[in-house]
């Protein structure tokens, strides 16, 4: 079991990276990881393989990464959310990929962050809607918005 699980972390290792870091600051990212590898270890003997392992991954990851987003929240006892990155709106002026997409996804709320990763990971519609619970044309209508969304911060200037 140890030698399946380990092979499953290591195929997804880039996915709960990116969870962890649309989830957290920078900083903090890596005690969100650890986090999502322990909980999907915990979970592990009750995955019963009626999705795909990823599929699986992906929901326990995102539940974890939202549980996690919402303590620090609480222990901020109402004190404004400190982000390791301040991007102003209108200008990607000379900003990494990765630095544009955080400053992006700072700004979702939980689902539509989730929506996001997951089509930039290649998840189909009914995927995410295995996933998330969200009908497919929903999430085709959120993905539309997004890019959107995302054309007016960041491209169109």
């Amino acid at each position: 079991m140890k030698d399946s699980f380990d092979i499953l972390i290591a195929n997804n290792l880039r996915t709960i990276r990116s969870i962890a870091r649309s989830y957290t600051s920078y900083l903090d990212y890596e005690d969100l990881m650890q986090d999502i590898c322990v909980q999907l270890w915990r979970s592990f003997r009750k995955f019963k393989g009626e999705s795909k392992a990823e599929t699986w991954l992906y929901r326990v990851a995102i539940n974890t990464a939202i549980t996690h987003q919402r303590k620090e929240i609480r222990n901020r006892k109402g004190k404004e959310k400190i982000t390791a990155l301040e991007i102003p709106h209108q200008s990607s002026g000379g900003l990494s990929e990765q630095q544009i997409l955080q400053s992006f996804t700072n700004e979702l709320g939980d689902v539509d962050k989730a929506v996001l990763l997951m089509y930039l990971d290649n998840f189909s519609a009914k995927q995410m809607e295995g996933v998330l619970g969200i009908k497919e044309n929903t999430i085709r209508v959120r993905v539309s918005r997004l890019k959107s969304k995302f054309e007016q911060q960041f491209i169109e200037s």
